[in-house]
């Protein structure tokens, strides 16, 4: 009995650990509804390739929704001409719904050559 009265407390001290670690909800699937409330932080993660030119940017209609960070993690092992996932890492600062247009392009070419539409409610 002690022994799982043990686990149990250790489990619980460990899942607080993460839960205050200040990692944030990844999301890469456009079909699913990003949930926060006001106060909450999420990321969007994409596949992307830098060292072609392509990257993505993100953009949203929302003044109450803030980008805090965009950043660039190289796949492992890291080779010359491999991709990585561009982070996108937004604060919800108000309640509301929208969308956030994420377009895959370079800075070169008028048109996106990819565009992803993820939609976001913060309660």
């Amino acid at each position: 009995m002690k022994k799982i009265i043990f686990c149990f407390i250790a489990g619980n001290i460990l899942l607080a650990g993460c839960a205050g670690s200040g990692s944030t909800a990844a999301y890469t699937d456009p079909d699913k509804i990003i949930w926060v409330r006001v106060g909450q932080e999420f990321t969007i993660s994409l596949k992307a390739n830098p060292t072609t030119g392509y990257t993505w940017d993100a953009l949203s209609p929302a003044s109450w929704l803030q980008m805090v960070e965009k950043s660039y993690k190289a796949d492992e092992p890291v080779l010359a001409g491999s991709g990585g996932v561009e982070n996108f890492r937004f604060k919800a600062l108000g309640k509301g719904q929208t969308t956030i247009t994420m377009d895959y392009g370079r800075l070169m070419d008028s048109k996106a050559a990819q565009t992803k539409v993820f939609t976001v409610e913060v309660s």
